[in-house]
């Protein structure tokens, strides 16, 4: 059995240092270029086979839904993969300028979002995935994935160190361990990391979960020509407590949008599509409604449910094996709706690449300890956010934490505050750098945010959408030509000018 060195000051990149990594989702992908830096050889193992083109694969059933990446994490995966957007472009990346990349429709009315005037590009998780494992095999010749590899548990050596992985090759072929000097778990909602921690003397895990009864369902359709293009994205929030129907559509690569609905509270769209068209119709915003029934389908419709939401606390317990962390979703997986998965990713991956510079400099000791509570920090706030929404849902449970009233007071000001960004542009764009993640939620609580409530507030016309949004002539016209005409008015949202 090896003897691990990572427990040795002065860690860096030396003579056959070995990491592992499992999972290759986004979080395992980012964690494994990371690790890059440090390693001379770095593994990641999954038990999907990888495609080779940019398509779904079977463990992964979530890629058919739709997930955005938030500008902030869009920063980071450039900061570490220079140059991927002119891949994804090659890839048919969608392309937009002076466009709102997300439009948001909070519980009171569309937000007047400002366009951002810079170019940026569209894409799937799927593709993004894609591209970067493509790059990682093709860029570092120390890496090595190994896919149909089932992670069985962990090996341990003197003093109960972490020196390797368990393992099964489905195809019957290969070593049943894999030594290494440091493990990262990065395998996702299904994390056996509790378990395994429990068997090696460290458990339990302390948790707290949030049962939302999320269910979703989604469909790729072909963008109609002509489509104008004032937003890429948009979000339709659901409106507590009467209306548990949420809705999302992404422009994508090669000219097609990505659709997903979704309910609270058991609330699941059907999967018919009957059912389905009549359940964006029902949104609090038609907007979703009038594009998808203009839009040719391209493929069938998908459901699927993550009912629980969990954060778990690793770094509250007692004591911890060196060798041994855990990143992503394994740690904390939030509700999907909010879009926070990808991003949350990128940002755990900023938190290894510090911990492992400080402690190549000998100034951190106790490198696992030390990231799994820096990573307890940068996960704290998006579930704060996310609990904090999920919450104002009847009938959703919570174990594990008891809703403080600071958190009701402040869900009630993030309430009054959209009522004045529907009039106030300057609101609207503060909250988006928030859901964005270029922000900190306390600028919603600052004096200048504050003031610019109360102005709106004392105008008379808090909660009104703000009427100078028109709906652009070019959409009305593609919406009265076509084949099934609405009944009702559209919405589309409103458009910036």
């Amino acid at each position: 059995m090896r003897e691990s060195r990572l427990a040795r000051p002065g860690y860096g990149l030396g003579r056959d240092r070995r990491a592992v990594v499992i999972g290759s989702g986004l979080a395992g992908l980012l964690a494994a270029r990371v690790l890059l830096d440090h390693f001379d050889q770095v593994t990641i193992l999954d038990r999907d086979r990888f495609p080779d083109a940019p398509e779904h694969r079977k463990g992964v059933p979530q890629s058919y839904h739709a997930h955005g990446l938030l500008l902030h994490g869009r920063d980071i995966i450039e900061q570490l993969f220079p140059d991927i957007d002119t891949e994804l472009r090659a890839h048919g990346a969608s392309p937009a300028r002076d466009s709102v990349p997300l439009q948001v429709v909070c519980p009171f009315g569309p937000l007047p979002i400002t366009p951002m005037p810079d170019e940026f590009i569209m894409y799937s998780r799927v593709l993004l995935e894609f591209l970067l494992r493509q790059r990682l095999t093709r860029d570092y010749p120390h890496l090595q994935v190994l896919p149909e590899v089932d992670a069985l548990g962990l090996l341990t050596g003197a003093g109960g160190q972490v020196s390797g992985v368990r393992v099964r090759h489905r195809n019957g072929s290969g070593p049943d361990t894999l030594e290494s000097d440091l493990v990262v778990d990065a395998s996702g909602r299904g994390s056996k990391a509790p378990e395994w921690l429990a068997t090696l003397g460290y458990g339990p895990v302390p948790e707290q979960s949030i049962t939302s009864g999320i269910g979703y369902a989604s469909r790729f359709y072909a963008k109609p020509e002509g489509f104008p293009r004032y937003w890429t994205g948009v979000v339709i929030n659901g409106r507590s407590p009467h209306n548990r129907r949420a809705g999302l559509i992404l422009d994508v690569e090669r000219g097609q949008w990505h659709v997903t609905l979704g309910g609270f509270a058991n609330a699941a769209p059907p999967l018919d599509e009957t059912g389905f068209l009549q359940w964006a119709r029902d949104l609090p915003d038609p907007t979703i409604y009038e594009a998808i029934r203009i839009a040719r389908p391209l493929t069938p419709i998908r459901g699927f449910r993550t009912p629980t939401n969990r954060l778990r606390h690793f770094d509250r317990l007692p004591g911890w094996p060196t060798g041994f962390v855990v990143t992503g979703d394994a740690v904390c997986a939030f509700n999907p709706i909010y879009g926070q998965g990808m991003t949350v990713a990128a940002t755990d991956a900023l938190v290894l690449r510090t911990c492992l510079r400080h402690y190549a400099a000998g100034t951190e000791p106790g490198f696992e300890r030390a990231f799994q509570r820096r990573l307890a920090t940068n996960v704290a706030i998006p579930w704060f956010v996310a609990s904090m929404e999920d919450l104002r849902w009847p009938g959703v449970e919570h174990h594990g934490t008891t809703p403080q009233l600071g958190t009701t007071m402040a869900r009630r000001w993030i309430d009054l505050m959209l009522r004045a960004a529907v009039r106030n542009r300057h609101l609207a764009d503060k909250y988006v750098d928030v859901i964005m993640m270029n922000a900190h939620p306390r600028v919603l609580f600052s004096p200048g945010v504050i003031a610019r409530v109360l102005t709106v507030a004392v105008s008379g016309k808090i909660g009104i959408p703000s009427q100078e949004f028109a709906l652009p002539d070019p959409a009305l016209a593609a919406l009265r030509d076509a084949p099934t005409p609405s009944s009702q008015p559209v919405s589309l949202v409103q458009r910036t000018p």
